[in-house]
């Protein structure tokens, strides 16, 4: 192993770190002195941007790339707090100054994105940070670009270690992306209409908290589609809170009786964790539950501009299996590292660190909000800094309208799942008592506004 210090790429000399800040300095204050559109030029700009990319935006949102904390600017002036973190990169909010001097100092490396071929500095810190992170059984890394492709990578080293099984298993409203293979994982189906399928997937239920016998239904379901297909499921796949199928969470047993099953029948046990990474206690969900022992292959990505596939030494891919070109940009790369460092450094991490005490604070949240409007929220899941709550009975045309109307009162949320349909939030993980309290009031004047447009109770 080299001795690459992330700390020594976000500062490589007194002068550049010098250099650095005043860049960022002044291009902050340029962005903060820049005047916003007015609502018609705005309007127009939105409409372009949806017709140069065929659809509209999810929300007719414009950022201007800059922002303070949780709070992000938009084009046309208006600040809205950030409560989804941009869906998930933002782990230290919008502008945060030490990450943009460390983008300014990666941005002068040699290219803009690093090769397999030919890595460099930051393609190295970043590697070796997360096997250092991630326990003693997950001993290799390979970097890639999206969360799509790195599970891809994932799903390629796994059929090649486990040759000549061609099938895997995954929970019933999974989401592991959108090439044509994640798709397929992805218990979606319009996520795949139109396309091909090979029709390799098969699907148990994931854990319902109403259901004392939902372990055994699980056990039960995995037996069955092992025994229905002999020797040929490869892998299952873990999303041990589920992110686009509902923020779902389930407790370290539920897993273990699952992963005991698939040991005993030679088939890998393979982590997503490319939305849970650096959201639970500790920085792997998997470590907070426990389940060090089960994992072969972790896959990460979103808080780390970047993703990485981490493997057990027997998952190893032989040469030329997972190449290709990029495996991703310097600055990112440099910003992963530094985002580890700072995770690390300044007590994210652990009982009562700062992400443990983020889901304290947040629970305290919703205890305000839930005895203000206690006909509103009528369930919450998931955990640590990836919490979610359903509105009413979760109509989806409802919760979308939640999100609309938050947007106007300033915060910024998303859905997830369906029937029922979730409000989503994924704050940056150094949210300050003022922007949530801030958000938490902009969310209860929105829920209080639909509910007068729909006629719902609030029990207020």
């Amino acid at each position: 192993m080299s001795e690459i210090d992330p700390a020594s790429l976000h500062a490589r000399s007194h002068s550049t770190a010098e250099a650095a800040a005043h860049l960022v300095t002044t291009r902050v204050r340029e962005a903060e002195g820049a005047p916003a559109l007015s609502p018609d030029t705005y309007a127009e700009a939105l409409t372009a941007l949806g017709a140069a990319r065929a659809h509209a935006p999810a929300l007719p949102l414009l950022a201007t790339g800059h922002g303070h904390g949780a709070r992000v600017r938009l084009a046309d002036g208006r600040e809205v707090i950030d409560l989804v973190a941009g869906l998930g990169p933002y782990a230290f909010g919008h502008a945060d100054p030490d990450l943009l001097e460390t983008a300014a100092i990666a941005a002068t490396n040699d290219v803009a994105f690093q090769s397999h071929v030919l890595p460099g500095p930051q393609y190295a810190a970043l590697t070796e940070r997360l096997v250092a992170l991630a326990g003693p059984r997950l001993v290799h890394a390979w970097l890639s670009m999206s969360g799509s492709m790195t599970n891809e990578n994932a799903l390629k080293m796994i059929f090649q270690r486990r040759a000549p099984a061609d099938r895997v298993i995954a929970f019933e409203r999974a989401f592991h992306g959108r090439t044509l293979a994640m798709a397929e994982l992805t218990d979606r189906p319009e996520y795949r209409e139109g396309l091909p399928t090979r029709d390799f997937v098969d699907r148990v239920p994931f854990y319902d908290p109403d259901d004392p016998a939902s372990t055994q239904k699980s056990v039960s379901a995995l037996e069955a589609v092992l025994a229905a297909h002999p020797g040929r499921h490869a892998a299952m796949c873990f999303e041990l809170i589920q992110g686009e199928g509902g923020f779902h969470d389930a407790p370290a047993e539920f897993f273990v009786a699952l992963m005991e099953v698939c040991r005993a029948h030679d088939v890998s046990v393979w982590i997503d964790e490319i939305q849970t990474f650096a959201r639970t206690r500790e920085l792997f969900a998997f470590r907070t539950l426990g389940l060090d022992a089960y994992v072969d292959v972790v896959t990460v990505g979103k808080i780390l501009h970047g993703s990485a596939t981490l493997f057990t030494a027997d998952h190893g891919p032989r040469p030329k299996l997972i190449a290709g070109t990029w495996a991703g940009s310097t600055v990112g790369m440099a910003l992963g590292a530094r985002v580890l460092e700072r995770l690390e450094s300044e007590g994210y991490a652990g009982t009562g660190g700062r992400i443990d005490r983020l889901e304290g604070r947040l629970d305290e949240a919703f205890t305000r909000l839930t005895a203000r409007l206690p006909s509103v929220v009528t369930r919450r899941s998931g955990g640590g800094a990836m919490q979610a709550f359903v509105p009413w009975s979760g109509e989806a045309d409802t919760t979308g309208e939640i999100v609309e109307v938050a947007l106007e009162e300033g915060v910024l949320l998303q859905t997830a799942g369906g029937a029922p349909t979730k409000i989503r939030m994924l704050p940056p993980l150094n949210v300050t008592d003022a922007e949530l309290d801030d958000a938490f009031a902009a969310l209860e004047r929105a829920l209080v506004r639909v509910a007068e447009l729909r006629s719902l109770p609030t029990g207020a």
